[in-house]
């Protein structure tokens, strides 16, 4: 089952074939799971992201039509369910443990001055609008390309440009070493 596209799955999970779906969420879920986390900045907030992301991939297999890359259409659905959480959880938990040595998703994390340089750029990121933060996660962290972020964001590709622009300009203003 792995060895098909994922639109070739897809269409089989649209039909109600269950191993086609189980096999593009074990293909995805990994990618998910690390744009979840890096939207919301906890482990538990990811998860629940995570497991909802599926949950609403499953009841809306059907509306997959196969206009733009699976992927694409995959990740707004996460870059949406992640808004929705971040707005209605207030009191955003940050994932201390990376701060405090322990190791991040799974990967060696810096240390010391680096972690917390790594900490104000993720809090920098974490303060941008929710559009250009969608696009610079899409397109720095996940490797998108501009048009597949304006795919994913339902924008133009010039849209997805501008707003990278602007998060940019604001992070080298609140990154910028105060002298």
């Amino acid at each position: 089952m792995d060895n098909h596209s994922d639109a070739a799955l897809a269409r089989m999970a649209s039909d109600g074939d269950a191993d086609a779906f189980e096999a593009l969420v074990r293909r995805h879920y990994d990618a998910v799971y690390r744009l979840a986390f890096r939207w919301c900045g906890a482990r538990e907030d990811a998860e629940d992201i995570t497991q909802e992301v599926f949950v609403k991939l499953a009841r809306s297999m059907k509306r997959f039509a196969g206009r733009s890359a699976f992927r694409t259409w995959l990740y707004r659905i996460v870059v949406n369910t992640a808004k929705d959480l971040h707005r209605s959880n207030a009191a955003r938990r940050r994932n201390e443990a990376c701060l405090s040595g322990e190791q991040c998703l799974e990967n060696p994390g810096p240390s010391g001055e680096e972690a917390l340089w790594a900490r104000n750029v993720l809090d920098a990121v974490d303060g941008l609008p929710d559009k250009q933060r969608a696009a610079v996660l899409l397109v720095m962290a996940e490797g998108f390309s501009h048009r597949e972020a304006a795919e994913a964001l339902g924008c133009s590709e010039t849209t997805v440009s501008w707003r990278i622009f602007m998060a940019r300009k604001k992070l080298r203003a609140q990154l910028r070493p105060r002298e």
